[in-house]
């Protein structure tokens, strides 16, 4: 259930799996000589004895920091795609290297070894660990916890569904924007794994046909628009598919490549897509189209036997809470109330009539407000991240080194981490094809970039951590820091002459609010699609992006739900405190140990507090 890719994504911006039906005007290349491509051979399962018993002896008499970085290099060496995003090229140390297997069995036996690391875990005493190792114990214990739950829990999943949500979207952006290649044999990599995508295919279709017998189907409201992201690129010809596009760029942009190996590499692309990603995307589209008879017209997951159990389960994950999911309800419903007092606030410095819907409050904000033309959406963005960037010293101990660009174009709106190798940066995707409300747009950069996103995330990458916890993802954490990056900027006054900029805030924090009660709404309380909406309008003031809520339950609580921890947190710190907190230790305390469990945090910022008053 837990993608291999890291990504950390804005809440505003709904991303479909597109790219493969534009109208681009390139014609398609032939090939002089048909290439015949290498067969792809169906996945071996390895013996599950032999796996933990490999397992034992790798894992047999070590410290515990030697034990955390074996167990992770043992389950990374399951799953290339998380080597090859980090830029980590060097680890995979293979001759016949595959695609990640997502088969059902892959995933049981992955978390039957899960099961096995901890319990060879078990034998280190806990209590005996400094600090620091009883953090990354507790840490690691969570994690593979929930990766285990998660594959429980298989069975409630759409396999095909649109965007990163599901495996086409996922697989795509693996090829066109995780997959960064430097040299000639890192490219004929790409192109040996994107060979083998029409078998990935097959697996979704299978993935399909299984869930479909276990009683789960895609709601033929979101199952039809993601068919139709399939048929983008199943109709598309080869040269005007992402997959094409992507390479070419990063590969014209090589000069340690000579033209003939370019065009050889060039030729293989073309080939590839014509005889494995089409006919892949085709397939795929015919067997969508069958379950699409069967697609249920509910959209929430309590529809399915079982399923409101499991949405508890994706609601104790992604909050990292006990809270029920009426409490979780009740909770959007307060935030929303406070929030829409401060609103009401601001619209009466504005003059704003009292009387009016925020949907048209928020309208006369956009038109009052500057509009920041397409052209200048970029370096607006570049603007606001480099002033942040002097201001940062004054809050935080600790700057990451990787720096953040801003990358236009159609899409935009959230965050995808650089590599390991410095390869690929921080990148924050802005749309730069419309004119822009200034209104959000501070906002969105200290979410996606800084003090947000890309802040923790590299910084977390480039702390004296064990692998794991680096590269750990605790959703509740991580977009619970990007919101409390958002108040932040509040909090210490860098709203304090723009009006605008604080209406556009305090609507992004209503949105995050709202999820609360559309998550709950319709996962658990049986909403369909227009009380969602009605609701996400009335409080927010713009449609919400209920589709994303209703294949992906519970992830959208996790960002007020970490938010309003680390604010809990920090009230905390500065109560037992008093003239001894320092934001700027604080904020070294939250993020020292990388994205961690709230509760694991918790423990975290009390082991602050107590031992900066005991040194004084």
């Amino acid at each position: 259930m837990k993608r291999i890719l890291c990504f950390a994504f804005c809440a505003f911006h709904l991303l479909s799996c597109g790219g493969g039906g534009s109208s681009s005007t390139d014609t398609e290349v032939v090939v002089d000589e048909p290439i015949v491509l290498p067969q792809v051979n169906e996945y071996v399962l390895p013996n599950t004895n032999s796996i933990l018993n490999v397992a034992s002896e790798r894992l047999n008499d070590l410290n515990i920091d030697e034990f955390f970085e074996e167990a992770f290099v043992l389950l990374s060496e399951r799953e290339i795609e998380g080597a090859i995003s980090d830029g980590l090229f060097q680890t995979i140390t293979t001759n016949d290297p595959q695609l990640n297997d997502i088969s059902d069995a892959f995933e049981l036996q992955s978390a039957e070894l899960k099961t096995h690391i901890l319990t060879l875990l078990s034998a280190y005493e806990r209590d005996q660990l400094p600090h620091h190792q009883q953090v990354a114990y507790d840490v690691f214990v969570k994690d593979l916890s929930y990766d285990i739950e998660w594959v429980e829990n298989k069975s409630y999943s759409y396999p095909a569904t649109y965007g990163f949500f599901g495996w086409p979207g996922s697989t795509e952006l693996f090829f066109t924007q995780a997959f960064t290649f430097n040299n000639l044999e890192q490219a004929q990599l790409y192109l040996t794994l994107l060979n083998q995508v029409q078998r990935r295919f097959k697996q979704i279709e299978t993935l399909l046909d299984t869930r479909a017998q276990e009683g789960v189907v895609e709601p033929a409201w979101t199952l039809s628009y993601s068919k139709s992201a399939v048929d983008g690129i199943a109709n598309s010809t080869a040269t005007q598919t992402s997959y094409y596009k992507a390479f070419k760029s990063q590969l014209d942009g090589l000069s340690n490549i000579n033209s003939d190996e370019k065009q050889v590499l060039v030729d293989t692309l073309i080939a590839t897509i014509q005889q494995r990603i089409l006919p892949a995307y085709q397939s795929l589209s015919e067997k969508m189209e069958t379950h699409l008879a069967s697609a249920p017209s509910g959209i929430g997951f309590g529809q399915f036997a079982g399923g409101k159990e499991f949405y508890q389960f994706t609601l104790n994950y992604f909050t990292n809470s006990n809270m029920s999911a009426e409490q979780i309800h009740q909770l959007g419903i307060d935030e929303l109330e406070r929030i829409h007092v401060e609103m009401r606030a601001l619209f009466d410095q504005l003059n704003y009539p009292q009387d009016e819907s925020l949907a048209k409050l928020y309208g006369r904000v956009d038109r009052d407000a500057p509009i920041i033309a397409a052209s200048k959406v970029k370096s607006t963005y570049e603007e606001i991240i480099a002033q942040t960037y002097t201001i940062l010293p004054n809050f935080f101990e600790t700057l990451p080194e990787q720096e953040v660009v801003v990358i236009g174009g159609q899409s935009g709106g959230y965050y995808i981490a650089g590599s390991d190798d410095g390869s690929r940066p921080g990148a924050f995707y802005a749309n730069t094809v419309n004119d822009q409300p200034y209104t959000t747009m501070p906002t969105l950069a200290y979410h996606e970039a800084v003090p947000g996103h890309h802040l923790q995330i590299a910084l977390a990458n480039e702390l004296d951590l064990p692998l794991f916890m680096r590269k750990a993802h605790f959703t509740s954490y991580i977009e619970g820091w990007a919101l409390y990056a958002e108040r932040l900027a509040k909090d210490v006054g860098w709203y304090n002459e723009d009006i605008y900029g604080d209406l556009g805030r305090l609507q992004f924090e209503a949105m995050r609010a709202a999820r609360l009660v559309v998550d709950t709404g319709i996962h658990y309380y049986g909403w369909d699609e227009p009380t969602a909406n009605n609701f996400h309008i009335e409080n927010v003031g713009f449609s919400g992006s209920i589709s994303r809520y209703s294949v992906w339950p519970g992830q959208a609580t996790a960002y007020t739900a970490g938010m309003l921890k680390i604010l809990e947190l920090r009230e905390m710190a500065q109560t037992q405190l008093g003239e001894l907190f320092d934001i700027r230790e604080f904020h070294t305390a939250v993020l020292g140990h990388g994205a961690i469990p709230l509760d694991v945090l918790d423990n975290v910022v009390s082991h602050y507090v107590e031992t900066k008053l005991e040194s004084n």
